[in-house]
């Protein structure tokens, strides 16, 4: 059976995903979809549970859903991309990655990605006199790499992970091959609405409170909302020393002192983020530094390898592809989160991160992952 996988968050899940997942089918017997969970590489809640975006895969093209941890989902576009693949890798099961792309050139990116990977030594020299003056690492790398790449991979976003996805393929001599499916629709970050409406636009309609219904395959669920952890955010920071929060993943250059001080005076995420950010911090990164916070996410908890696949859902052509990875991988299958006794540090943040992202709902209540089956759809 070849299998082709898919990285993502479907936050939500919409047609342009749909679209996605039918072009998968035409490369491949199953399609396998390793999915963040509670919180999002944006530095947000997921706008409703996994396994409701999980089920909405399930009935438009997917055959199984597992979750990302939460390690690799709140970190930098490489460590996400990295932490992903090397489970998509370990699996022994994936023969095709594919990835939206705005470029849609498989080549190309996969050249790309090679000269990142082999950085030539001058652009190296730039990229760190350009972080020296006070840039972003993302600014400086494309300006150092005009002449040698094409700027708009080092500027759109899903590009952006493509490249990320390759060089981890590259760094593991993976037998998987990559293929770039070319977005539809509306770009990543365009708030206009139209049929193949993008995620960002969508999300700001459902906070607006209006009506979704046309512009996703399955519109019923539960919006959870991150504001709802403004406080805890604000009083785990308050009780935190300037070493503790130096020790949290992203955290840099100080950026804990920035942090502690605004916390004594901002009352919630997006006006701590908003104090704290510089050219140097965006504010993507300054959200996830303060999720990993709340969650304990520390520099080498967020460096971890995986050693199990955590299923959200899955359909009758999904069960064959967990029997193949249990012959072939050495990665331990969870369907019931009972069943996993081992003390495992990822696995716990990933228990802990559920909790809490219960609060951002209307049913407060914790322990879902302990009660909540995964989702079959025949």
């Amino acid at each position: 059976m070849k299998v082709s996988a898919v990285i993502t968050e479907y936050n939500p899940f919409h047609f342009g995903h749909k679209y996605q997942l039918s072009k998968m089918r035409e490369l491949s017997d199953a399609v396998m979809v390793i999915m963040s969970g509670p919180f999002v590489q944006r530095g947000d809640a997921a706008v409703t549970d996994k396994w409701t975006r999980a089920k909405s895969a399930l009935e438009n093209g997917a055959d199984l859903v597992v979750e990302l941890p939460v390690i690799y989902a709140l970190n930098s576009a490489r460590e996400f991309a990295d932490g992903a693949v090397s489970i998509l890798n370990s699996s022994r099961a994936v023969d095709i990655l594919c990835f939206g792309s705005e470029y849609g050139d498989t080549e190309l990116l996969a050249k790309s990605a090679r000269l990142l990977e082999n950085e030539p030594p001058e652009v190296s020299a730039k990229i760190k006199r350009l972080i020296g003056s006070g840039a972003s690492y993302p600014s400086a790398r494309a300006e150092a790499f005009k002449g040698y790449i094409p700027a708009e991979l080092l500027s759109k976003p899903n590009d952006i992970l493509a490249l990320e996805y390759i060089r981890s393929l590259i760094r593991r001599s993976s037998s998987i091959t990559p293929h770039a499916i070319k977005r539809i629709g509306a770009g990543y970050h365009d708030t206009v609405i139209q049929p193949f409406a993008s995620a960002t636009g969508i999300r700001k309609k459902i906070f607006e409170g209006d009506d979704i219904s046309e512009l996703l395959p399955g519109s019923d669920f539960d919006v959870y909302d991150l504001s709802a952890l403004d406080y805890a955010v604000i009083a785990r920071l308050r009780c935190m020393s300037a070493g503790e929060l130096a020790d949290i993943n992203g955290v840099s250059e100080g950026m804990e002192n920035r942090i502690l001080n605004a916390a004594l005076e901002c009352s919630s995420i997006s006006e701590l983020a908003e104090a704290v950010k510089t050219k140097r911090y965006t504010m993507t990164r300054i959200r996830r530094v303060l999720l990993c916070a709340l969650l304990n996410i520390t520099k080498e908890l967020a460096h971890s390898p995986t050693k199990y696949l955590r299923v959200l859902g899955m359909t009758a052509a999904g069960a064959e592809i967990l029997r193949t990875i249990k012959q072939n991988s050495e990665l331990t299958i969870i369907t019931k989160t009972a069943d996993y006794s081992e003390k495992d540090p990822v696995f716990a943040a990933d228990i802990r991160a559920q909790d809490i992202f219960s609060l951002c709902g209307k049913n407060k209540k914790g322990n879902a992952d302990y009660t909540t089956s995964p989702v079959i759809v025949k």
